[in-house]
């Protein structure tokens, strides 16, 4: 990710969270910055008109963060919010969002409705699919406030929360969603023009396990979650830090909380009926831009057959992903129009988005990270301990063997000295390398089994010479 190239104040937050959370990365905190500034646009219904003949579109965000667990995703977020958007949170709930509701509310008991409106939240952690409807309409009755989901563990939420994320798809372009019809629901409505985003987290080795799960999650990217989504994928691994540590980071902290009240008040401030429903507009500049990241996406297709579904529409789409983050970066420069630089910087984003997306599509099958956790031991281990890898479910007791077995294929195919023993009843296994020594040991083994054949092969030739001669 280039540096040079980020928003100014995306990265001003970014340095801010990465400055006490040192297990953060740039991109991870980045993306946490553009989560929550997309929030703050799509509770005002900023949308941008990108000039092509569609609908305005929603400057909505959908996201995936990937990382160990201890990296600090939460507690980030967390910081984040309280640094920079702390005001304007509090402000829309307690002064801005009671007001819309308020009057929304007299006038359906005008039109005699007993329909109830649900008070704001800045996000839904744990949201139902009738949960995000009923939300939907009672932002879309007060004609203020958007829809925030937070997803903590993906790989959870894309099995038990399936026809959330099918609705999901279908929301983002336009804000969009047709009435579900429901016998016990007689008012049931059609929302239009509601920002959605989303902010998912995740676990590598929990999602992509080899199960139904990393089937669901691959098939849900390709029918067009990559298309919608800004990847972050961190592998680095949670350090263990000091006393003193962890105190100059609380102290830091502190320090970084009082500093940031011109922030907080600044944001506070876009909240305004002027930038209420606001419709962004692009400069030529910027279009050629979408224009060029459009092309360049389409070249890449072309030029490389047999890419994943998942890629290719991330790639095809990457334009509008930008657009539509560019438009938040322009909302948060009180501009009403998306410039060249909005869009270079919400490009970076984006651009790094599909390195993550790639490596995420061409994470090893299960059995071949299972044959090098193995080479790694240093002694032999049972099929217990191998239900310990954090990428093999722990309740895999019985098909453990079967990947076991295809590991102990592809370490054959490697070359690989595969052994196993049996001891009262628990069978070990280890694998190894082959060494010189072992090289050698195998090539005179070779050597005698071949002259042993040789040797038989002649004795056979004299046997058949005496019989028939």
């Amino acid at each position: 990710m280039e540096v040079q190239n980020l928003n100014k104040r995306v990265l001003s937050m970014a340095e801010d969270i990465m400055s006490i959370r040192p297990t953060i990365g740039l991109p991870m905190a980045v993306n946490m910055s553009n989560f929550l500034m997309a929030n703050i646009a799509t509770q005002c219904r900023v949308f941008l008109d990108i000039g092509a003949g569609f609908s305005p579109t929603p400057c909505n965000l959908y996201s995936l963060t990937l990382a160990d667990s201890g990296s600090g995703k939460n507690s980030g977020l967390n910081l984040l919010i309280n640094f920079w958007f702390k005001d304007a949170f509090d402000y829309i709930g307690k002064v801005v969002f009671p007001k819309f509701r308020d009057k929304a509310m007299e006038k359906l008991e005008a039109e005699g409705s007993e329909r109830k409106l649900h008070t704001w939240n800045k996000w839904m952690a744990d949201s139902t699919y009738s949960g995000f409807l009923a939300y939907c309409e009672t932002y879309h009755l007060a004609g203020f406030g958007s829809i925030n989901l937070f997803i903590d563990e993906i790989s959870n939420a894309i099995v038990s929360k399936a026809d959330l994320f099918e609705m999901t798809l279908g929301i983002y372009d336009n804000g969009d969603a047709l009435a579900t019809a429901k016998r016990s629901d007689t008012e049931s409505m059609d929302i239009t023009g509601m920002p959605v985003n989303l902010y998912s987290q995740g676990n590598v080795e929990k999602l992509l396990n080899g199960d139904n799960i990393e089937t669901i999650f691959m098939r849900y990217l390709g029918e067009g979650g990559s298309r919608r989504t800004i990847f972050v994928n961190d592998d680095s691994k949670p350090a263990v830090r000091s006393a003193e540590e962890i105190m100059h980071e609380m102290i830091k902290s502190k320090e970084i909380l009082n500093s940031r009240t011109k922030e907080r008040e600044y944001i506070k401030s876009l909240i305004n009926k002027d930038n209420l429903n606001k419709v962004l507009t692009m400069t030529d500049e910027a279009l050629m831009e979408y224009c060029m990241i459009a092309s360049e996406g389409e070249r890449i297709v072309a030029n490389n057959k047999g890419l994943p579904q998942a890629e290719i529409s991330d790639l095809l789409n990457r334009n509008f992903k930008t657009a539509k983050l560019a438009g938040v970066y322009a909302f948060f420069d009180k501009s009403d129009v998306v410039t060249k630089e909005h869009m270079i910087q919400a490009k970076e984003v984006v651009l790094e988005s599909s390195k993550a997306l790639s490596k995420l599509v061409k994470i090893r099958p299960l059995h071949e990270r299972l044959l090098d956790a193995m080479i790694d031991e240093e002694k032999a281990c049972t099929g217990q301990h191998l239900l310990s890898y954090p990428f093999i479910p722990s309740t895999w007791t019985k098909k453990i063997q079967e990947v076991i077995d295809l590991a102990k294929e592809l370490g054959s195919e490697r070359g690989y000295i595969w052994s196993e023993k049996v001891t009262k009843g628990v069978v070990y296994y280890r694998v190894k390398k082959k060494s010189k020594k072992d090289e050698d040991e195998f090539e005179e083994i070779n050597k005698k089994e071949k002259e042993e054949v040789n040797k038989l092969s002649e004795e056979k030739r004299k046997l058949l010479e005496a019989l028939y001669s």
